[in-house]
């Protein structure tokens, strides 16, 4: 379901990104295992994200949401589709793939999960696992934001991130703590948080071979 018609010219790019993918993530996790991360406390819950690259438009791209703005929690900010592990989920990558159907009414067999990311501390006291997946490019005119949680959908290019004038850390102090957090410019959204250093994250394996 994932096989994509691409020229010559951009077969060598469009092959590249899922081999460095391969070489460059984490290993998904297999089950519901916490994560291990040096700031997370015995109560936080476990959630989960996908991280969905999709080729369009002759180069790959990240597919993204914008929360819908009633939301008591975050709203109107950018994000990855994903939520809190859940007792039927039978792992974390599970919880990815299950929200990002909820969602997005993306199909979780049209997504090729190819690893994962650090996780990431969220404010809200959740240990939010990244999942990397590809997603098969003849399923993005079907996708349809639930507006329940998600006002819409869009795409970021992969290269944007892999400019590094595009990111910039924000130092923050709160409580003696250092809060500084990234932001990652954009035309349209103001991409910053964990999302942001999720992309961060995703940035530094892909463009500087830093793991």
């Amino acid at each position: 379901m994932l096989a994509v018609t691409v020229s010559v010219s951009d077969n060598t790019h469009y092959e590249a990104v899922p081999r460095q993918l391969l070489t460059c993530l984490d290993t998904a996790p297999d089950g519901r295992d916490r994560p291990q991360m040096k700031n997370g406390l015995d109560d936080d819950r476990l959630a989960a994200v996908l991280v969905p690259l999709i080729w369009r438009d002759s180069d790959w791209q990240i597919l993204m949401t914008k929360r819908a703005a009633h939301l008591s929690h975050h709203a109107g900010q950018i994000s990855f589709p994903g939520g809190a592990l859940d007792a039927s989920d039978k792992g974390l990558i599970d919880t990815a793939l299950r929200e990002a159907h909820e969602e997005i009414c993306l199909p979780p067999p049209s997504v090729r999960v190819m690893g994962s990311l650090l996780p990431v501390r969220s404010p809200a006291g959740f240990i939010v696992q990244p999942i990397v997946g590809i997603v098969g490019s003849e399923i993005f005119n079907e996708l349809q934001p639930d507006p329940a949680e998600v006002d819409s959908i869009f795409t970021l290019p992969l290269a944007h991130i892999g400019q590094p004038d595009n990111f910039s850390l924000v130092p923050r102090h709160t409580d003696g703590r250092d809060n500084s957090y990234w932001v990652v410019s954009h035309p349209e959204h103001y991409i910053w948080g964990l999302s942001a250093r999720v992309l961060n994250d995703l940035r530094q394996r892909l463009y500087h071979g830093q793991t």
